[in-house]
């Protein structure tokens, strides 16, 4: 067992000691030549041989997919609480508060463009937590949950400067 550790040690480090002037030379290990079945090449003989510089790929990890109707589920409730925040706010200005956030002060005092606003943040975050997705679902997951809890700390503090 020992003897097989070693071995397998000592060819790890032997490969990363491999001189090359390719790009991705060092992912590249001399085989010896092995006869091997391919199905799917017309038979000329029994078998035929694998070429002597066989790429080493790193393993393929699977993608879990994030739980099912986990994702939909944050998008309604990103979409509700960008509502509760216009509501929120209207109410706030309407009570004689400021808006404190800088880049919305000047669609305070348009309904219309505030609304936009809060809709066009909305799809742009579903949007990039679409993209973030394809490649890593569960951190699309955490994105998305990120976002709903700081706009519900939004929320919660329009509602309370407005009792």
């Amino acid at each position: 067992m020992f003897v097989l550790a070693g071995v397998m040690c000592g060819a790890s480090s032997a490969l990363a000691q491999i001189p090359t002037t390719k790009p991705y030379g060092s992912l590249m290990v001399i085989r010896e030549v092995v006869p091997v079945e391919r199905p799917w090449l017309p038979r000329l003989g029994d078998v035929v041989a694998p070429p002597l510089l066989t790429p080493i790929l790193p393993a393929q990890t699977a993608v879990r997919p994030a739980p099912r109707g986990l994702l939909p589920s944050l998008y309604i409730g990103d979409v509700a609480l960008q509502a509760l925040d216009a509501h929120s706010t209207f109410r706030a200005l309407n009570a004689g508060h400021a808006e404190g956030n800088p880049l919305m002060g000047w669609a305070a005092d348009h309904p219309l463009a505030l609304v936009s606003m809060k809709a066009a943040a909305t799809a742009t975050t579903i949007y990039v937590a679409e993209k973030i997705r394809r490649k890593h679902p569960r951190r699309a997951v955490l994105f998305m949950v990120g976002i709903n809890a700081a706009s519900a700390l939004i929320v919660m503090h329009n509602y309370r400067t407005v009792k």
